[in-house]
């Protein structure tokens, strides 16, 4: 009952925080486009309770949204609209796990190559961090051993 609860708790928290963000968009030409990345990270917000009764890791979200966004159709290789996309998605998910974690940021910065691999996060936290080996293997496990992480 209590992760039912959770569940709705997160959702509405979400829900509030998009719909702040959106209220704050600097020009009505960026929101739909902020609204799209807020839609997609609710889905993710709303599925992710039953993503992890069934089992589904981190990876399947990034090959989601990659297929959602194209990345099969023209060999593997993502426009740079779409790129910005994948980046937007992936550094609002970041934000919102260092965030749950307890950690306090000034900004997530994934870096992202033409084929929708992530190879760097550069972070920046405010203040000192004691403890930080729980979300470096969160990173490793969803995007592989090989990303470069690196803290400013």
């Amino acid at each position: 009952m209590e992760q039912i609860l959770s569940w709705v708790k997160s959702g509405l928290l979400f829900g509030i925080i998009s719909s702040m963000i959106l209220l704050l968009s600097p020009n009505k030409s960026y929101e739909k486009h902020m609204s799209l990345v807020v839609g997609l990270l609710f889905i993710l917000v709303m599925l992710h309770p039953i993503m992890t009764f069934f089992g589904l890791d981190g990876q399947t979200y990034i090959s989601y949204i990659q297929n959602y966004i194209g990345a099969s159709e023209n060999g593997g290789e993502l426009s740079d609209k779409e790129i910005d996309l994948y980046r937007d998605t992936i550094e609002l998910q970041l934000d919102k796990v260092l965030e749950q974690a307890g950690y306090k940021m000034r900004y997530v910065k994934p870096e992202v190559d033409e084929k929708g691999n992530v190879y760097r996060i550069t972070i920046s936290f405010e203040g000192a961090v004691d403890s930080i080996e729980t979300f470096e293997n969160y990173i490793k496990n969803v995007f592989g051993e090989e990303v470069d992480i690196v803290y400013e």
